[in-house]
């Protein structure tokens, strides 16, 4: 058996859930073959400059994709029921491989994909969305939605509710979030942590942040709590970080690079509180982890990353800023009153995402009608 994972760079959370499904489907079924394709950057000049576009504006100008999302919502009208941009690419991969799964991670390899696939090896071909998002409305993107998917799956049930308002019939399931099984592994972190508090500053893995003016506002609670500042995979950031800490030794700062899953799994576990974009997967690690997290606005909000944000204040969970200034507030009313902190960690714990791995990759790759449906697992 083979299963074919499309996804691309754009964001983290597309590729990370595609390596996830690798990871669990070659521990729980190493017989299948699997392969996993950053098709959007691979198969066409057009669709790698927009993945380009897309990471510059997270990364320096994050309110053009109030313009941007837009623009991208109307992308289906470009390749009507198939593939425009990459199509030779697309079937010649297709015909080498002949995958008996489809399995696609991003909402921009849904429509026109799924229909070409079918269309070059039959409609046997079992296609599957992985939908990353939490929530819906506003934000939750059309081209998740295709009409030849064989399986929507969704991590919540909200996100069910929104594809059944949006195309009723769809074959929609929740089936809850696959992270790496590091994180499976690791289990959410403790309810009460000792020691020294860890905050941990996050970062996409093309390095969208701003550390050093949240540095700047720490500097008041140096010896108070300790810093660990993510960089991803720009070392000229790691390089910024590690120069203001130099400059500024009374707060202890540690700039990381790319962490691994066992890593980040670590790091989530031990967290007081993690800040970061709002990107959803991001949001549903730290609520498998239990791990509190601060959505970081700055620079504005791009449409999808409104979603995390929302599923959140639904459940008393959401805290955000918009300004520097205003994470220094925060971790002055957490230090204050550590018992509404501990509160919100509880909230966490009561909140938390789960699933059963091995549930789910059976779901995946057995036939659809020998499996009964499976509900949503929320602990």
């Amino acid at each position: 058996m083979k299963v074919l994972i499309y996804t691309s760079s754009g964001g983290t959370a597309h590729d990370s859930a595609a390596e996830a499904i690798r990871h669990w489907l070659a521990r729980e079924r190493p017989n299948i073959e699997v392969r996993v394709d950053q098709v959007l950057e691979r198969s066409s000049s057009t669709y790698r400059g927009g993945v380009e576009l897309y990471n510059w504006i997270q990364r320096r100008r994050p309110w053009l994709h109030q313009l941007y999302w837009r623009a991208m919502e109307l992308e289906d009208l470009i390749k009507p029921g198939t593939v425009l941009f990459g199509r030779r690419y697309l079937i010649r991969q297709l015909r080498a491989f002949r995958p008996d799964v489809l399995i696609s991670t991003h909402p921009h390899t849904n429509r026109g994909h799924f229909d070409l696939a079918k269309r070059v090896l039959g409609p046997q071909l079992r296609c599957i969305t992985c939908c990353t998002e939490l929530e819906g409305g506003f934000g939750f993107s059309r081209n998740w939605l295709s009409r030849r998917t064989d399986l929507f799956w969704a991590l919540t049930a909200e996100v069910v509710q929104e594809v059944q308002r949006r195309r009723p019939g769809l074959p929609v399931e929740c089936l809850g979030p696959l992270l790496y099984p590091a994180y499976h592994q690791a289990g959410p972190a403790d309810p009460v942590l000792d020691g020294l508090p860890l905050l941990v500053l996050g970062t996409g893995s093309n390095g969208a942040n701003n550390h050093l003016p949240l540095l700047q506002q720490l500097l008041p609670f140096a010896g108070q709590l300790a810093v660990v500042a993510l960089c991803g995979r720009r070392h000229a950031v790691q390089l910024q970080v590690q120069a203001w800490a130099a400059h500024n030794p009374a707060l202890a700062v540690e700039a990381l690079g790319y962490q691994g899953p066992a890593a980040m799994a670590d790091l989530y576990r031990r967290a007081w509180a993690l800040v970061s974009r709002p990107g959803a997967r991001t949001a549903t690690e730290a609520l498998f982890m239990a791990c509190p997290l601060v959505f970081n606005h700055y620079g504005t909000t791009m449409p999808q990353e409104l979603l995390a944000p929302r599923y959140f204040q639904a459940r008393g969970l959401e805290v955000s800023i918009r300004r520097p200034e205003e994470l220094a507030t925060l971790v002055g009313r957490w230090l204050a009153d550590p018992a509404g902190y501990g509160a919100l960690r509880q909230c966490y714990q009561q909140q938390r995402l789960m699933a059963d791995p091995a549930q789910t990759v059976g779901r995946l790759i057995q036939p659809f009608a020998d499996k009964l449906p499976l509900g949503c697992v929320l602990g």
